[in-house]
């Protein structure tokens, strides 16, 4: 019989192995990807939000059962993924130093997973 058991994250070995990569890489190697980090955040971002909406509109609907559980748990999971990505974002432009400017037309472009 299995039984659960407490696990506690880590989160501090994994900033120290993120800044530990990212220590490795010139500004110039590192401003590209923090500009695509900033990019997958910011879809990231529009997906929980989609997720949201689409969950509000179909909560009240009776007949949307297993819509309405599917969507909680897409929602769920876009905003852990989403929430994964801030630290990653936090860590590389702390290792920056500054923002970089992010084209808002190339984010545009990708499209919805």
């Amino acid at each position: 019989m299995r039984t659960k058991r407490a696990v506690e994250p880590d989160t501090a070995a994994t900033s120290t192995a993120v800044r530990r990569l990212l220590s490795e890489l010139s500004i110039e190697e590192l401003e590209p990807i923090a500009v695509e980090v900033i990019r997958e955040h910011r879809h990231r971002l529009q997906r929980a939000q989609d997720l949201f909406e689409a969950l509000e509109r179909n909560d009240e609907d009776p007949v949307a059962g297993e819509e309405v559980v599917r969507l909680r748990q897409d929602s769920r999971i876009a905003m852990l993924n989403l929430h994964g990505q801030h630290q990653i974002v936090s860590l590389v432009v702390a290792a920056l130093g500054y923002v970089p400017d992010v084209d808002s037309q190339a984010t545009a472009d990708r499209s919805p997973i």
